[in-house]
């Protein structure tokens, strides 16, 4: 089967919508074309809508390649397009959800009723956790029911003991030999939390917990994320590390005692699943994460992570109860191995391909 997948985000573009749809299709035993951003040009300054000549361009594509299916990761512009060539060709499409893309999509109400069409124009549906199902059907009631893929994850063929034996240059170069490391590893905007993760680090401080916060990422929250740390006089104990590559990011991983998701809750935003707590799990790191939206998935509770309001106050409590207790520091790193083998891409990848047949 030949497959069309248009999609907004796909790597080289860094982000979870990006992780999860190249594992997805990368190994996919179908032709899969990819069509995206880093590609193909989607938008015009001289049209109006500007993805017009896009839609064209795709015109002409499906009538030279003749895709079987048609599948959408972002239901606007792409999903319009999609409905479309469906009434032109007949070919069917597929629309994932990530659940981001609901919110914004149902905000803009003039746009709602095309949103609506094309999902029951669409042959499948498709989201990334039961929180976001359970999203889709309070606001698409009377819309097919969508079926849910989870994210998976999988150990570099390298190997966790390979990261583990050469993350220690790390610890040299960023001062951290002596110290435990809380890890925040994630694209610095505001759903992410990285201002909470700071008011967290600073209440550990004062019950004289001893650990030092790892910041791994960046975005446009940085420049404030670094002064909100020197506000709070927390330098000796941050470090902005910065964007890194995969490799680093799993000596991280291995590296880190306990992994950060302070995911917020945001007007029109939304944390669909998670996929670096289960990272963060597969190298034997426990997590704490927020009590919002998918998060809650990507962690077995009291097992593998702690699961607490998206506040510093409830962070700085949970971690410091992880801390001061060894024994349940251990058992939850063998844990997080576990529960983390048990959500493999191969998984995901199989799931996926039984529905799309």
């Amino acid at each position: 089967m030949k497959i069309f997948l248009i999609t907004l985000e796909y790597p080289p573009i860094v982000g979870g919508i990006s992780t999860y749809l190249h594992e997805l299709y990368a190994n996919s035993e179908h032709k899969v074309i990819v069509i995206a951003p880093t590609n193909y040009q989607f938008y015009s300054w001289w049209f109006w809508p500007r993805w017009i000549p896009f839609y064209f361009k795709l015109v002409k594509m499906v009538r030279v390649q003749k895709p079987d299916q048609i599948h959408v990761s972002h239901v606007l512009p792409i999903g319009i397009m999609a409905h479309w060539l469906k009434k032109k060709f007949k070919i069917p499409y597929v629309i994932f959800f990530h659940g981001n893309d609901l919110l914004s999509a149902h905000a803009q109400q003039g746009k709602w009723k095309r949103v609506v069409a094309i999902v029951q124009g669409a042959a499948r549906v498709i989201v990334n956790s039961e929180a976001t199902k359970k999203l889709y059907v309070e606001l698409l009631s009377k819309s097919q029911e969508p079926f849910v893929v989870l994210p998976g994850v999988d150990i570099p063929a390298t190997g966790a003991s390979a990261f583990v034996s050469g993350a220690h240059q790390l610890l040299d170069t960023y001062a951290l030999n002596g110290t435990r490391i809380i890890l925040f590893l994630a694209r610095l905007i505001p759903r992410k939390g990285v201002t909470v993760a700071l008011d967290a680090m600073t209440l550990l401080m004062k019950e004289n917990i001893e650990a030092t916060l790892v910041i791994v990422g960046d975005g446009p929250e940085r420049a404030a994320a670094e002064q909100h740390a020197q506000d709070l006089n927390l330098y000796n104990r941050v470090r902005f590390i910065g964007r890194v590559s995969d490799e680093q990011k799993w000596k991280w991983y291995s590296v880190a005692h306990v992994f950060w998701f302070p995911a917020q809750p945001i007007k029109n935003d939304w944390e669909g699943f998670g996929i670096a707590s289960l990272e963060a799990q597969s190298a034997g790191c426990p997590v704490v994460v927020s009590n919002i939206g998918g998060l809650p998935e990507s962690v077995e509770n009291n097992v593998s992570g702690l699961i607490c309001e998206p506040t510093a106050e409830a962070f700085a409590q949970t971690t410091a109860q992880l801390l001061n207790n060894a024994m349940l520091w251990q058992n939850m790193r063998a844990a997080a191995r576990t529960f983390a083998s048990k959500h493999s891409w191969k998984k995901s990848r199989d799931e996926f391909g039984l529905i799309i047949r």
